[in-house]
Formats: structure tokens, C-alpha cells, sequence
């Protein structure tokens, strides 16, 4: 493949477990022994209908059809040709790969599509530098009058590069361009757009502070800009770079490049609302502090914290937007099996008035005084629900139930359950029971969403193959004595490679016949990832039981034996519907008699 040793693929495969892979960007839920499904990541759905086979190392997604392995899911999911997936996994995995393996035509894509990449973390970068200068050249401009009401030192000003878009069209993109980037290379970097009316190019942040954003190895990939007007004429008050190769705003963290050092020094990590408030903390002497792109905490976001520690500290705002941002991170961070704690700021203030009001030392006692995520809420619940009445604490037990469907670990949620019965004054019993309930109710709508939806997209590829054909498939896959059983009813010339399916049943046949059936499924997953073919990725991940697989490799073929007859004699009638030679009739004939 590309010029790659089936060695070198089946290494970097066995080094990157697909289920820890795709378990990098998709919350995946245990389904069964060594099968795993979560919410594709391919396409839009309430329910999931994304499987992942660890044994089989493929997974399959029954609404949208798309299969294979790792290397396939890469190419998916970042919309690249195979030798690139195979770098980055290489990379991953650290697997040298000989560059002789890449033809030349394969190495210059390759080494054209990482210098795009870089282009773009280079036109970020001076854009970052070009705004930075600004600021300090217009010391009487509205960003640097805003900064010094909120006493923001010129020290944190360049730590964080913050910086001022001008009051003009295309100051940033004459820039560029006396550098020589061009117009479509700044259209993607997001730092420019075009006018769809008049073709002009111009700068996509004006007039606007700017905040530099950075992955977390400190390269800057976009921005995020704030307007000081009150009624901003080019779009709401915050607005961030679009999506680029280089920036995904739902996995970045603000900060996160100088705070991780400090997260993982200090074991704790305190994650606030917005870039102020991150900056507030560092000030204070708590450079742990980030924020995401956004009030809202993202399931990607807070998956990347959790590689750098076990301890996630809230500090949102005491308002009902801080209250509601709070417990949506909660839900987002209750599957990762975190230690959640929530910082609350005397007054109501916000970090960054907390610290201009109190100092580093008031900063440290509301971090000093951080409690349990579940303490909080639970003493919060008589604000919204009556305890006076058993409808009342029927209603907090649900609402509290749904929080605790999204613990994993039973001795985080036997902690959580005796804490919420202790202060609704009712037995632990009575909200496992809640819990219960929303379980099974969730399992019902997943179960009718499945069936109503997901089935009836996932019918459309079946009727290519017959019934038949795909249960022999399963049976070949499902041990090597059912496919040696296959090769013993089949003719050798029985079942020809017309279509994928009967390809894989012969292949898994001459793998159980020459001893080599244990590579099966990785010369499986290597066909797939040339040719992908929904029927068999779907029966990669859906391994049956099979109580008498003899007997249904038997029936199975004796039906596709019978379909073959039926094609045949309609072939024959069809002939005989148009011959008039009496000859050629009664020899047509002859051969429907023997068919029947």
C-alpha cells in the first residue's frame, strides 16, 4: 500500500490502539467484552450508533455507514490520503518509517501538505506580532485605555500577547503581504476574508482587542477578539478565528500552553470563563488557570486537561449564566472520572474583581476555600425546589439522578447518592431508584431512536448483498473452524470474487486453510482502508454467537446455491423469450428442466 510494508502498517497499527485512538476524540462507553460505541464523530446524532471492536481493532458506525481502522478513521476524520495517516500515526507511535517507502509523488504531497500547515502557524504568528505592535504604538488608543482601566501590566500584556486590531479594512493583510504570504493563504489562516460583492480581501479582526491563542506547545493558531463598542457593527462581542487545519476552537484551551507546567506542578487545574479571568488567576500566582474558547466547557477540552491532571477547580461566575456554564461542565467532566471542585467569588464578583479588589492573597482564599463540585449543588437544590413537599424532593432526586447517569465509577456514585439523600432527608434507596428510572428511560429513547432512525439508514447498504451472502461472511468471521467448515461444503470455484463480501469470505477460507487465520482481520482492515465497504466494517464490530454454526453454514450456502438457480433459470427464460430457433429452444429448455 503506497509503497509501505505490510510490516511497517501491522507495527504502527499494534502501537495505536484504536480504541485509545478514537477514544482521543469520541466519549466511548463499554457495550460489551472488548466493544465499545459513542456519538460518531462523522456525522450529527442524539443516540449512539458509533462501535469500536478492540479485538477486531475496527469500528463501524450504523448511521452513516463509515468503517475501517485506525488508519482509516484518520484519513476520515482529518480528510487525508493514506501516507499522511500513516506519518501521523508513525509519529504517535514512534515508529520509524524509511523514507523509501513513499514515492516521490507520495513524500512531495506529503512534505507540501505539512509546509501548508506550517504556512499557516507562520501567518499566525506575525499576525500575533503585528497586533502586539500595535497596541504598544497606540498608546492613546482605545484598546490601551480599556487595559490600563482593568490594571493590566505591560509584563502580562506580553505573556498572554495581547494586541489591537486597527480601525481600518486591510492593515493586517497589506502586512502579509509585504511578507509574502498570500491573499488565499491569509483566507486561510483566518485572519482575512473575501467580499463576496467586490472580491476584496480584508482583515477579519478590526478595531478590536485581540487575544492571542496558542496550542498547547505555545504556537500561535488564531485569535479571539473582543469589541469595546457597545453595539459592535461586525459581528457580537467576542469573536474567534473559524475553524482552520490549525484551529478547532472546541479543543483549544485559552492559556493552556503557560499553564501546564503549572498544572502538573500544583496537581490541580482551575478553569474559568473567560481570557480575563484565566489572566486574573496567573497574576495571583495561580498560572494553573485557563478558559475556554466560550463559557461553555467541550467534551474534546476537557479530555486534553485530564492528560495533564486529576483535578479540575470551577471558577465561573456566581450569576445564572456562571451557574448554568458550571453544571454543563460538570456533565461534560463526570465521565472522565475527574476530581471536581467550585471555586465561588465573595460578592458575586468575577476572578479578575477579585483580584483587583483583594489582591493575589484574596485570589488564594477563595482556591484555598474550593469545595466538592456535589457539595455545591446539592446545597443549591432548596433554591429551586420545594423540600417542604415529597413532590419537591422527588423532583431534586431526578434532577441530581440526572447527573449521576454520567458517573462511571460505582464508589464516586455511592458517595454522591448518600450526600443527596442526607440533605433531601430520604433513603439512599429512593434515589437509586430515580437513578433507575432515568436510566431505563434513556435506554428507551436510545433503543427507539436506533430503531426508527439509525436502522432505516443503515438498511439502504444491505439490499446491495444477499441475506445469505452476509450471514456466510459472519460465519467466516467468527472462528477459523466455521470458515475451514465453509471451505469444506464450498467448490473451490463456487463462490468467485464478483463483490467485497464474497472476496472476504474467501480470504478468511484460505486463512483458515494455510494456518494464517490470526491475520485475518488485519489484512480485512487493509482492504478497507483502500476500498471501504459498509456491510463488512459492520460485521467487523458486530460479532454474533452462534449456537450451531455448522448447521447455519449449511443452510446459508443451500440458499445461496437456490439464489444462484433462480438467477440462472431467469437468465434461461429471458433467452427463451427471444429465441425462435426450435433447436436452441428445446436445448434452453433442457437446461431449465435440470435446474429444477
Amino acid at each position: 500500500m503506497a509503497g509501505i510494508s505490510d510490516e511497517i502498517i501491522e507495527e504502527i497499527r499494534n502501537r495505536c490502539d484504536i480504541v485509545e485512538v478514537i477514544g482521543s476524540v469520541v466519549q466511548l462507553k463499554r457495550s460489551g467484552a472488548g466493544t465499545f460505541k459513542g456519538l460518531c464523530p462523522f456525522h450529527n446524532e442524539k443516540t449512539p450508533s458509533f462501535h469500536v471492536n478492540a479485538n477486531r481493532q475496527s469500528y463501524h458506525c450504523f448511521g452513516c455507514g463509515k468503517g475501517g481502522d485506525v488508519f482509516r478513521f484518520y484519513m476520515e476524520r482529518e480528510n487525508m490520503p493514506f501516507p499522511d495517516a500513516v506519518r501521523l500515526l508513525a509519529s504517535r507511535a514512534g515508529v520509524i518509517i524509511p523514507e523509501k517507502s513513499f514515492n516521490d509523488a507520495d513524500a512531495e504531497t506529503a512534505r507540501r501538505r505539512a509546509g501548508s500547515r506550517e504556512r499557516l502557524f507562520e501567518i499566525n504568528a506575525k499576525v500575533s506580532e503585528f497586533y502586539c505592535r500595535n497596541l504598544k504604538n497606540t498608546p492613546n488608543g482605545e484598546v490601551a485605555g480599556y487595559l490600563a482601566t482593568r490594571g493590566l501590566p505591560q509584563e502580562f500584556i506580553d505573556r498572554f500577547k495581547i494586541g489591537a486590531a486597527p480601525d481600518a479594512w486591510d492593515e493586517a493583510v497589506k502586512y502579509c503581504r509585504s511578507l509574502g504570504y498570500r491573499d488565499d493563504e491569509l483566507i486561510a489562516a483566518g485572519v482575512a476574508r473575501r467580499s463576496e460583492k467586490s472580491s476584496r480581501v480584508y482583515d477579519f479582526f478590526r478595531n478590536r482587542l485581540i487575544f492571542t491563542i496558542e496550542n498547547d506547545s505555545g504556537r500561535p493558531v488564531g485569535f479571539s477578539a473582543r469589541s469595546l463598542e457597545a453595539k459592535p457593527k461586525d459581528g457580537g462581542k467576542y469573536i474567534n478565528t473559524g475553524e482552520t487545519p490549525v484551529f478547532h476552537k472546541g479543543k483549544l484551551l485559552y492559556g493552556l500552553s503557560l499553564a501546564r507546567t503549572a498544572i502538573r506542578d500544583k496537581k490541580f487545574a482551575i478553569i474559568c470563563e473567560g481570557q480575563m479571568d484565566a489572566i486574573a488567576f496567573h497574576r495571583a500566582g495561580f498560572e494553573c488557570a485557563v478558559a475556554p474558547l466560550g463559557s461553555k466547557l467541550t467534551p474534546d477540552q476537557g479530555k486534553t486537561l485530564r492528560l495533564y491532571t486529576n483535578t479540575f477547580c470551577f471558577a465561573f461566575d456566581s450569576d445564572s449564566a456562571g451557574r448554568e456554564a458550571m453544571r454543563h461542565a460538570v456533565e461534560v467532566c463526570l465521565p472522565l472520572s475527574v476530581d471536581m471542585k467550585v471555586i465561588r467569588i465573595p460578592g458575586g464578583k468575577d476572578p479578575d474583581e477579585l483580584y483587583k479588589n483583594g489582591g493575589a492573597e484574596a485570589v488564594a482564599s477563595a482556591v484555598g476555600a474550593a469545595r466538592p463540585w456535589s457539595d455545591v449543588v446539592i446545597e443549591e437544590l432548596p433554591e429551586h425546589f420545594d423540600f417542604s413537599t415529597p413532590v419537591g424532593r422527588s423532583s431534586a432526586a431526578a434532577y441530581m439522578a440526572e447527573l449521576f447517569k454520567l458517573v462511571p465509577n460505582q464508589v464516586e456514585l455511592e458517595s454522591y447518592v448518600k450526600a443527596t439523600a442526607e440533605k433531601l432527608n430520604v433513603s439512599c434507596d429512593a434515589i437509586y431508584a430515580q437513578l433507575s428510572g432515568v436510566r431505563s428511560r434513556e435506554a428507551r429513547r436510545q433503543e427507539f431512536a436506533v430503531s426508527k432512525e439509525e436502522r432505516q439508514k443503515d438498511s439502504a447498504p444491505r439490499r446491495r448483498y444477499p441475506a445469505a451472502l452476509l450471514t456466510l461472511l459472519e460465519l467466516a468471521l467468527f472462528s477459523e473452524n466455521t470458515a475451514r467448515c465453509i471451505a469444506d461444503i464450498l467448490e473451490p470455484d463456487e463462490l468467485p470474487d464478483i463483490n467485497p463480501v464474497s472476496k472476504t469470505i474467501n480470504m478468511a477460507v484460505n486463512a483458515a486453510l494455510s494456518g494464517e487465520y490470526e491475520s485475518l482481520f488485519s489484512r480485512i482492515n487493509n482492504m478497507l482502508i483502500e476500498a471501504p465497504e459498509p456491510e463488512i466494517s459492520r460485521l467487523m464490530v458486530e460479532k454474533q454467537q452462534w449456537n450451531e454454526p455448522e448447521k447455519a453454514v449449511q443452510d446459508s450456502i443451500a440458499e445461496l446455491r437456490k439464489l444462484k438457480r433462480e438467477n440462472q433459470r431467469r437468465e434461461l427464460n429471458a433467452e427463451l423469450a427471444v429465441e425462435n430457433d426450435p433447436a436452441k429452444r428445446l436445448e434452453i429448455l433442457a437446461k431449465i428442466s435440470k435446474l429444477k
